[in-house]
Formats: C-alpha cells, sequence, structure tokens
C-alpha cells in the first residue's frame, strides 16, 4: 500500500470514529426519561414518599414534638434529637438528612427492579429506627412497585435517627398506616440495639424500648444481642418464610442492625445497593443479609448513605428538598428508537462508503 493510500485508510477509519462518537453524544443527551422501564414506578415512589413525609411531620406537631430546624432544616420530621435513652450508636447528620429526599424511593424503587421483584412479589425487610427516611422510601417503593413487605422493625436508632422516645420508628409507621398512607405494618417489633448490658442506656432506655412495643401493639421479639444472635436470625428468616409463603423474591435491609448484618468476617466491607444472590456466605457469626444471600434470595442493603446517593446521581444532603423527578437515576431514560436507528444507518452507511472506496481503489490498481 502507497504512503497516499495509507493516509486515506487512516482518514476513513478516523472519520468513521468522529461520526460513532458524534452519534453515542447525541443518543446520551436526547435520552428521554418516560422511555425507562421504571420511570413511571420511580416517580410514583418518590411522590408516595413526598407525601408520606409530611404525614410523619403533621403527626409529629400534632404530638407536641418540635421539628428542630436547625438538624433538619427541610422540616421533614424524620430527623430526630441527637442523644437520648434509646440511642444506640453514632450516626451522621448529613447522611440522616440524604436520606429524607423523596428520590431516594425512586433509587429503591429502581434496585428492586434490578433484583427481580415483580408486582406481586414478596419482599422481606429489615427496618432500623436509625434511618426512618429509608424505611419510607421502602414503603413507598414497595407500594409503587406491587410488591408485598414482611416487615420487622426495631426501636433503637443511631444519633438522629428515631430517637425519640415517644415518636419511635414503630410509632410513625402506625401513624402512616392509620393515616391510610400505606396498607403495612411490620409483622414484629424489636428492641434494636437497646439491651439492658449496654452502657450506653441500661434501665431507662430499655423501659422506654418497652413502652414502645407496648404502644405498638406488634407481635415483640425478644432478642439478646450477640449472645443469641445465630437464633435471632434464624426467627427472623423462618418470620419471613412464613409471612411470604416461602423464600422472598428479595431482602431489604436498612441500616446496620446486628440480626441484619451479623458480626463475621468482612461485614465492614458489605457493599451497599444490590447485593447478588449467592455471593456471600453465612457463618454462624453472620447476619441476615449473608444468610438470605446464601439461600439465594437477592439482597438490597441500603447503609453508606452519602455513597448511595453519589453512585446513582442524588445530591448530598440538599437544602431544600429537590422536586420529582430529580437526579440520575430518576431521570436517565431510554433512548429515542427513531434517533438511535439513524444514528446506527449513518454509522453503518459510512463504513459502507468506506469500504466501497477501498474496494474501488484494489480494482484500480489490479487493472
Amino acid at each position: 500500500m502507497t504512503p497516499a493510500a495509507a493516509r486515506s485508510v487512516h482518514m476513513r477509519l478516523i472519520l468513521w470514529a468522529v461520526l460513532s462518537g458524534v452519534v453515542l453524544w447525541a443518543l446520551e443527551a436526547g435520552r428521554i426519561p418516560a422511555a425507562g422501564l421504571l420511570h413511571d414506578r420511580k416517580v410514583q415512589a418518590a411522590g408516595r414518599m413526598a407525601a408520606a413525609t409530611q404525614a410523619v411531620a403533621a403527626e409529629r406537631e400534632r404530638r407536641g414534638i418540635p421539628i428542630d430546624a436547625d438538624a433538619d432544616p427541610n422540616r421533614t420530621g424524620l430527623i430526630g434529637p441527637e442523644h437520648t435513652p434509646i440511642t444506640t450508636t453514632l450516626g451522621h447528620l448529613p447522611a440522616k438528612r440524604t436520606s429524607t429526599n423523596p428520590n431516594m424511593a425512586g433509587l429503591v424503587a429502581h434496585l428492586l427492579g434490578r433484583a427481580g421483584a415483580a408486582p406481586g412479589a414478596c419482599a422481606a425487610v429489615a427496618f432500623s429506627g436509625s434511618f426512618p427516611a429509608l424505611n419510607i422510601a421502602v414503603l413507598s417503593a414497595c407500594a409503587a412497585m406491587g410488591v408485598r413487605p414482611v416487615a420487622v422493625s426495631s426501636i433503637g436508632a443511631s444519633t438522629y435517627g428515631a430517637t425519640h422516645p415517644d415518636f419511635t420508628w414503630p410509632d410513625m409507621e402506625r401513624a402512616l398506616f392509620e393515616r391510610h398512607v400505606f396498607p403495612w405494618r411490620s409483622a414484629a417489633v424489636a428492641a434494636g440495639g437497646v439491651e439492658r448490658t449496654s452502657p450506653l442506656f441500661a434501665d431507662e432506655g430499655l423501659r422506654l424500648a418497652r413502652a414502645a412495643m407496648d404502644r405498638s401493639g406488634l407481635p415483640v421479639l425478644d432478642e439478646n444481642g450477640e449472645r443469641s444472635l445465630a437464633a435471632d436470625v434464624e426467627r427472623r428468616r423462618q418470620l419471613y418464610v412464613d409471612g411470604c409463603g416461602g423464600l422472598p423474591a428479595v431482602f431489604v435491609n436498612v441500616g446496620g442492625s446486628l440480626a441484619a448484618i451479623g458480626n463475621c468476617r468482612g461485614v465492614d466491607r458489605l457493599p451497599p445497593g444490590l447485593v447478588a444472590p449467592g455471593s456471600l456466605e453465612a457463618g454462624p457469626d453472620c447476619g441476615l443479609v449473608h444468610r438470605m444471600a446464601a439461600d439465594g434470595v437477592p439482597v438490597i442493603h441500603l447503609l453508606n448513605v452519602l455513597g448511595l446517593a453519589r453512585d446513582h446521581g442524588l445530591p448530598v444532603d440538599p437544602v431544600p428538598l429537590p422536586g420529582v423527578p430529580d437526579g440520575r437515576v430518576m431521570t436517565a431514560g431510554g433512548y429515542s428508537r427513531p434517533s438511535a436507528l439513524a444514528g446506527l444507518m449513518a454509522v453503518l452507511g459510512l463504513g459502507w462508503w468506506a469500504g466501497r472506496r477501498r474496494l474501488h481503489r484494489t480494482n484500480e490498481r489490479e487493472y
């Protein structure tokens, strides 16, 4: 091949590459949110979470429990006091506020879809008092996706969670049920880290946790932390199996309760979001996340909220709260089919032209 011919070939390849890049850019820029398979359900979930948040704030004010505007500038009612007798561990205030974004419910709907949870499916859920906003996001997503949750709720909460002893997560859940925001309540309730042996709560925290459990009217799981971890995990698993009529389609864990994540090796490295079934092994010190994954159940692990938000294009610690829909997980939809077809034809056409030109030059040299 002569130098001139080689340059011609290189120019055609460069032109083809540039056109392919332009077509790809145009398709990405012209994405249509409504073309996404779950777009409507994600928007519905986010809208329901926004309504549920308003209901919680109204109930909190009705009970005479003031909202701290410094800790909760968006006045969601979902940010509790820093420390109370039922506070279990330290929490991160920006993470708690990030979780109140109603588009978080759209993210959970997105994850349910990726997990393969179809309408009519049953989801096993572990609710933590540490993230009441994420609990609401899960319920909102289940409602939008047509998925029935079978949940166990905990009283104890990390700082800035549902830490007010008179307005715990089960109190919020009951208020949302009685206000007809959601048609479900938890199947059982547990203290969730509030133990007699804890130096943080002692008898006062245990008394307030028991009062909250009695107030809920739900069946109580008597759990004793690490001393009964294996038995507690198995009992919760059986509760989920009985409630779902078999293994659930998906297990959703909110927060870092002992029964959910356990104490086994690598638990601190559990990735947030979707955990593939069969990807984890369950030892005697492991919690329900490992047990369900080992059983072949997809797991949605809702922890490391800031990482979840960044990974899915949601803002961190937003003031004011975004509208619906907002964020990449909510607005990234499908491609326009006519545009995709036109781009494909353009790339193929240029390739055909380049091939014909090369064949023509080859024939000229042979003759």
